[in-house]
C-alpha cells in the first residue's frame, strides 16, 4: 500500500509542477504576448479562478496520499494547497480590482497592483519551489 501511496503522491506533485510551470512559463505570457490585450486580459482572468482551484484539488491529493508515506511532505503540500487558496481568495480578487481601478486611471492603482502582482508570482515561484523539493525527496 505504501508504494500506492508514493506513486499517487509523486503523480499528484508532478502533474502540479509540470501544470506550475508551463502555466507560468509558457501559457500566460504567450497569451499576453500573442493575444490582443482586450482578449487577453479576460480570457486569463478567466483561467485563474479554474488553475487555482485545479491546483488546491492536485496539491491536497498529493498532501493527503504523502500523509501515510512522509509526513514532512505532507505538511508542505498541504501548504501549496493553502497557498492556492489563499491566491484565489484573497489575492486574486485584490489583483483584479486594482487592475481594473488602475485601468479607470485611479491614483495609486498601478502601485497596488504591481505590488499584488509581485506578489502573486512569489508565492507561486515558492510553490513550484516547494512542490520541486517534495519531488525529489519523494523519489
Amino acid at each position: 500500500m505504501e508504494e500506492v501511496l508514493l506513486a499517487v503522491t509523486n503523480v499528484a506533485a508532478g502533474l502540479l509542477f509540470g501544470g506550475m510551470v508551463a502555466f507560468a512559463g509558457f501559457f500566460a505570457p504567450l497569451a499576453f504576448a500573442r493575444l490582443p490585450e482586450e482578449v487577453a486580459n479576460p480570457f486569463i482572468r478567466g483561467i485563474f479562478p479554474i488553475y487555482y482551484v485545479t491546483a488546491t484539488v492536485v496539491a491536497a491529493v498529493a498532501a493527503f496520499a504523502a500523509v501515510f508515506v512522509s509526513q514532512p511532505e505532507a505538511i508542505v503540500m498541504w501548504l501549496v494547497a493553502l497557498g492556492f487558496l489563499f491566491a484565489r481568495y484573497y489575492l486574486m480578487p485584490r489583483t483584479v480590482a486594482a487592475h481594473d481601478a488602475r485601468e479607470r486611471g485611479d491614483a495609486g492603482a498601478a502601485e497596488r497592483f504591481a505590488d499584488l502582482h509581485k506578489r502573486s508570482a512569489f508565492l507561486n515561484i515558492v510553490q513550484i519551489v516547494a512542490t520541486m523539493v517534495v519531488l525529489i525527496r519523494m523519489v
